[in-house]
C-alpha cells in the first residue's frame, strides 16, 4: 500500500517511515500541509493510506485531513497526536479514527489492510 505519512516531528516521522517501509508499504513522508498537498497532487490516486499529525505548523492537521478526506474519498484517514485531551471530540471529522501517540505498530495493523 501507498501511504501519505504527515508529521512536522522529523525523528519520529522517518522512524514510522522506515518501519512502514520495512513492512512491505511505499511511504511518501511530508513535514507539512504544503508538502503533503505536493505529493498528494502527484500520487493521490495511487495513496491509500494518510496518516496525519492532528497539530502541524501553518495548516492544521485536521485542515489536511478534512480536506484529503474531500479530494480524495478513496484514501484513508487517521489522525495521530501526542495531545490529550485533544481539543475537539472528533478532530479531523466522523468516523476518522485518532491514535495517541507514542502508538504501536500493533495499533496501525487494522489499518495497513
Amino acid at each position: 500500500m501507498k501511504i501519505l505519512l504527515v508529521d512536522d516531528e522529523i525523528l519520529l516521522g522517518e522512524t514510522l517511515k522506515e518501519l512502514l517501509c520495512m513492512m512491505g508499504h511505499e511511504v511518501f513522508y511530508a513535514p507539512d500541509a504544503r508538502r503533503a498537498r505536493e505529493i498528494l497532487a502527484r500520487y493521490g490516486p495511487e495513496i491509500g493510506l494518510a496518516i496525519v499529525d492532528i497539530m502541524l505548523p501553518g495548516t492544521s492537521g485536521s485542515e489536511l485531513a478534512h480536506w484529503i478526506r474531500r479530494t480524495y474519498p478513496h484514501i484513508k484517514v487517521i489522525c495521530i497526536t501526542g495531545y490529550t485531551p485533544i481539543p475537539e471530540p472528533e478532530p479531523c471529522g466522523g468516523g476518522v479514527p485518532v491514535i495517541f501517540k507514542p502508538f504501536s505498530v500493533e495499533e496501525l495493523r487494522p489499518y495497513l489492510q
